[in-house]
């Protein structure tokens, strides 16, 4: 660029979410039924998640958290990756945190605003751990309650208990979900990010129809975010992570994985090499530089040229990036190929034509060096333009 198991019904989400612990979903991402996304991006992203879950090797049921702040998206997200696990002929079960929740008593007897009370009293995380989570686990016996509380009514539930089959994959959605006595319980770990602020506008969207905007807005941030910021200065919950999405963007979602001790989400392959590459195009065609530091290693290097010296470092990168662009608006138009993964190297090629009509066009060769936890080490672009048949012109 540079030069639920198939006889358990699925759980219904409300159109309105309560705010009682989640607060709400918020996404609003659009797309086909049964979760489908017809963002290309998005479904980059549905489908790495999908491989994640196809990569875990357990004698039991996969289960996968898919945390975050109260109107990130977590729901949206939650129920694509059923979907698309569905058709791939898997056994899926949807809970959410929010059918965990004490009574309302409890949840407000430090008082209504409180935002220790929201991260301390919300959420009866031993019934989790006793009837769903332990049940589904290497020493469960795979009898599992899906709920045990009834919002609408404020009364504690006790469904029948229903049967998975070794090879199903629990998905949770919810506040909370990597804090120290539920993060070793999961199998993936997905945490979905986004801007504190940007959370206070979408439950606004969200719950026009049923409160004023005043007193949206005094929940959020009075309780809801305090409460996430507390979570995040004691849990640290974003360490803990497999999958880091950054939904600011819905349709066009930004993402990073990271190594765990097992290995799992450690080695490239084609599918993580292209949805690196497809997030370098989502970075330039966005403004700021905040997206690189989910790209590049602090020490990564990039260098423009066989015959260039490389950039080194984060915030050369950032200072080059900035000045090379002509803006986040500029009309391009870019396709890549994934040529060759070896390891942690790739090399793909790519061709990028800018202008409408087209007046400048470059076909690269772009060589990658990743770390461990996806993000690039090293990046080395071999630039031609039909004017210069050889990068010996340089």
């Amino acid at each position: 660029m540079m030069s639920a198991i198939r006889d358990v019904p699925e759980r219904p989400v409300p159109a309105t979410k309560t705010g009682e612990g989640d607060g709400m979903d918020g996404s609003q991402t659009p797309g086909p039924a049964q979760g489908q996304s017809i963002y290309p991006r998005r479904h980059q992203l549905i489908d790495l998640l999908a491989d994640a879950v196809g990569s875990v090797t357990v004698a039991h049921p996969a289960r996968v958290a898919v945390d975050g702040p109260p109107a990130a998206g977590k729901t949206t997200l939650a129920d694509e990756l059923a979907s698309l696990l569905r058709t791939r002929g898997r056994s899926v079960i949807r809970a959410t945190v929010d059918d965990f929740l004490f009574p309302r008593a409890r949840r407000y007897r430090r008082g209504e605003f409180s935002a220790e009370g929201c991260y301390v009293d919300t959420h009866d995380h031993g019934a989790l751990k006793r009837v769903l989570l332990d049940p589904l686990g290497p020493d469960g016996d795979r009898r599992f309650r899906h709920a045990v509380y009834d919002h609408a009514t404020d009364t504690v539930l006790s469904p029948p208990p229903a049967t998975a089959p070794a090879d199903a994959v629990l998905i949770v959605d919810g506040v909370f979900l990597l804090r120290p006595e539920l993060a070793d319980r999961w199998e993936l770990r997905v945490f979905v990010s986004t801007a504190l602020d940007m959370t206070v506008d979408r439950a606004v969207i969200r719950e026009r129809q049923v409160s004023p905007r005043a007193d949206v807005e005094r929940r959020w941030r009075e309780r809801y975010l305090p409460a996430q910021r507390l979570y995040f200065a004691t849990a640290r919950p974003v360490e803990h992570a497999d999958v880091v999405v950054h939904n600011d963007d819905p349709a066009q979602p930004i993402w990073e994985t990271r190594a765990r001790a097992d290995g799992r989400l450690g080695t490239m392959d084609r599918k993580r090499v292209a949805a690196w590459i497809a997030a370098y195009e989502q970075a330039w065609r966005t403004p700021g530089t905040a997206a690189l530091g989910t790209m590049f290693t602090s020490d990564a290097s990039y260098q423009q040229g066989p015959y260039r010296d490389p950039v080194v470092g984060l915030p050369a990168i950032t200072r080059m990036w900035e000045s090379e662009r002509d803006g986040p608006h500029e009309t391009f138009e870019m396709t890549a190929e994934v040529v060759a993964v070896d390891g942690d190297t790739a090399v793909a090629r790519v061709q990028v034509r800018y202008g409408d009509p087209v007046h400048q066009e470059w076909r690269d060769l772009w060589i990658m060096r990743f770390a461990e936890d996806g993000r690039c080490l090293s990046f080395e672009e071999w630039p031609f333009a039909p004017e210069k048949p050889t990068t010996a012109a340089e």
